[in-house]
């Protein structure tokens, strides 16, 4: 009886000493897993900089020559492609799913401020819907608001969707100046030797 005691004891024992080191190593590998997730918010952030202020440059006489932007992009065209997703992750070469979520999370979730474009005014989302309205209600004309406000209409830049090594980028940027005028583009950029050079156009579009 004592010897079976012992056992059980010795059992419970062992159980709780490897329930504890699994715990201690899964506890590890999500503290891991964070401090990898941090590192490459950061890294994302560095790079989105330097990629917008080197097309905002190279566009300033282009496609992004308005003085206003939007916050988030409305003057681009989505490819029609089935799955964007598909489509956006072969251009790039992207294999890691991890990687590519968090570059899809962070796409959805960007918008324009005054510290990436300091010299355009910024259009919010919130101002398109108070557009709306009052084009509804009150017979306000966008395009006689937009003529006022900004100088040759507006402009939108998509966040950069990055690889996993982050020296390819998938981007959309395009112009809106009216009704029936505007034009875009979907492009791959590469960094090569310190800058930001477009690799590839994929497509474009003219209204």
């Amino acid at each position: 009886m004592q010897y079976t005691l012992t056992v059980i004891y010795n059992l419970k024992k062992t159980t709780f000493y490897i329930s504890s080191i699994i715990l201690i190593l899964t506890l590890g590998c999500k503290m891991e897993n964070k401090t990898d997730l941090k590192k490459s918010e950061i890294l994302d952030a560095q790079r989105t900089m330097e990629l917008m202020t080197q097309i905002l440059k190279d566009e300033s006489e282009g496609y992004l020559q308005s003085s206003c932007i939007t916050e988030k992009p409305r003057a681009i065209s989505h490819p029609v492609v089935s799955n964007f997703n598909k489509y956006v992750k072969n251009n790039l070469n992207i294999i890691d799913t991890v990687h590519f979520k968090l570059q899809t999370r962070l796409y959805a979730k960007f918008k324009f401020t005054s510290d990436l474009v300091p010299n355009k005014k910024i259009i919010t989302q919130k101002q398109f819907e108070e557009f709306e309205k009052k084009s509804e209600n009150e017979g306000f004309r966008f395009w006689d608001w937009l003529d006022t406000n900004c100088e040759k209409g507006y402009c939108s830049i998509s966040k950069p969707i990055f690889n996993e090594t982050y020296d390819m980028a998938y981007v959309q940027i395009g112009t809106v100046c009216g009704g029936l005028c505007g034009g875009g583009e979907e492009r791959i950029y590469e960094l090569l030797n310190g800058k930001w050079t477009e690799k590839e156009s994929l497509g474009s579009w003219v209204s």
